[in-house]
């Protein structure tokens, strides 16, 4: 009988080695979902933030407004503006009014996140344009305020000023 003692023993011995095995299984199964979700929400707030911290680096806008272009002693009516800024830093300006201007140059983010300052060195036929402004965005930074424009005619001259404000 001490056999089969010893071999009950040592069964008994394995079922309670069995027991623990299994409670340190389901502990290891219960506690990765518990990582699993600490690892998750803390990717979540990573790429959050990362996408926070981007700003869009082009933007196509388009508004209906007031304003005026001045040509020297001609002033004609801006019933809308259309501006595209390019991620390379260019931008693409366009005054409609009774006749089209087409104004090309660089951007660049102004003092607050809501102002782009503007570089004006031409048209898309010459380089005849030379000057400065500023772009005015709403709060969104997704449509436009207004536009400021003060450029020189280098072959005339003469002085053209844009003053655009949205309705």
């Amino acid at each position: 009988m001490t056999d089969l003692d010893s071999i009950g023993r040592d069964i008994g011995r394995d079922l309670k080695n069995c027991d623990s095995l299994k409670e340190d299984i389901a502990m290891r199964i219960h506690s990765k979902p518990g990582v699993i979700y600490i690892f998750t929400v803390l990717m979540l707030f990573t790429v959050s933030a990362i996408a926070m911290g981007q700003e869009n680096k082009s933007l196509v806008t388009t508004a209906k407004g007031e304003g005026a272009i001045t040509f020297g002693q001609e002033q004609f009516k801006i019933h809308s503006v259309v501006v595209k800024l390019f991620e390379d830093g260019k931008a693409e300006i366009n005054l409609i009014t009774d006749i089209s201007v087409f104004i090309t140059g660089k951007w660049s983010r102004g003092s607050d996140a809501k102002t782009i300052d503007l570089d004006i060195t031409g048209t898309v036929t010459e380089g005849r344009l030379e000057g400065g402004g500023k772009l005015f965005l709403s709060d969104d930074r997704k449509s436009i305020e207004s536009l400021n424009l003060e450029v020189v005619n280098k072959l005339t001259k003469n002085t053209i000023k844009v003053d655009f404000v949205t309705k």
